[in-house]
């Protein structure tokens, strides 16, 4: 049954936001479809598929098949890169200041989204859909979303943009993924704002939001790539403010108690798995929500 004021705000959390597909699935089988979607980074992605309309069936098959190819690009070719350290290593600070923005570009993520869906902007998607990043210029939250919506003025809101940069935006982990130019603005990641855009659901009209938060508990494994540092330094950043964005939410599941990196794809059973469990147990009490 389809319940049009009924919010799901799909959280970041990089790979671990394969978890939201097995969520995803455990509503469909309990017949409850949502009206409103939003989702920040990794949840932008799943939240996109699924709001233009990919099943939940075919989120799971498109998950199992996903290689390290299909997201990331380099930034450099591994020529350039080479003459890039021999140039410019003998001076550590001309090295900071010339090194790229970001190790991969980010560009096969909005392709892939645009490929899966065959839609181009937002306004094309049917169900109302919301997008939260950041700008690094301004440092203001950005939302993208085929709805116009009213926003404090420390917000951007760009209506009806282009879809796969919308999503593209979302996901730019600071360092991993090049930040994306548009209009005026150089977006990135929107974990560093609202890890769990339930208030955007609010925004959008939700009456019930469910948040899916996939926020790492307690410690874990010592970081010993620059990735998984820098990985780890916006999980802690934005702990804090996790907490609050899921004061917005009516029900929360929370389907993680472990951590995996962005490169982790033997994983992926596990996390779908992990993401039915946790909405399994909560299925009960959001029908109660519903009535």
């Amino acid at each position: 049954m389809k319940y049009p004021h009924l919010g799901i705000a799909l959280g970041g959390g990089g790979l671990l936001g394969v978890a939201h597909i097995g969520v995803l699935e455990v509503l469909e089988e309990n017949g409850i479809l949502p009206g409103i979607v939003t989702g920040t980074s990794a949840g932008s992605l799943v939240g996109a598929l699924y709001a233009a309309g990919v099943k939940p069936s075919e989120l799971r098959e498109l998950s199992m098949g996903l290689q390290k190819k299909d997201i990331f690009s380099w930034n450099f070719n591994p020529y350039s890169f080479i003459r890039f350290l021999l140039d410019n290593l003998r001076d550590m600070a001309n090295f900071l200041d010339v090194v790229p923005r970001a190790l991969f570009s980010g560009e096969k993520i909005g392709e892939l989204v645009v490929k899966l869906t065959k839609k181009k902007h937002l306004n094309e998607i049917p169900m109302t859909f919301g997008v939260v990043a950041v700008d690094l210029i301004s440092g203001k939250k950005v939302v993208f979303s085929n709805k116009v919506i009213k926003l404090s003025p420390e917000a951007l809101c760009f209506p009806n943009a282009p879809l796969g940069l919308a999503v593209q935006a979302s996901c730019a982990i600071p360092g991993v993924f090049e930040p994306v130019p548009y209009q005026g603005a150089l977006l990135t990641d929107g974990g560093l704002a609202e890890m769990v855009p339930a208030q955007l659901a609010r925004h959008l009209g939700s009456r019930i939001v469910v948040g899916v938060s996939l926020k790492r508990r307690g410690s874990v494994q010592e970081p010993e790539t620059l990735i998984r540092v820098i990985q780890r330094g916006i999980d802690i950043m934005t702990l804090q403010n996790t907490q609050l964005d899921l004061k917005s939410a009516d029900l929360v599941i929370d389907p993680l108690a472990f951590d995996a990196s962005l490169g982790d794809f033997e994983r992926v059973p596990e996390l779908l798995e992990r993401g039915r469990r946790a909405a399994q147990e909560a299925a009960p009490v959001l029908k109660e929500l519903l009535r």
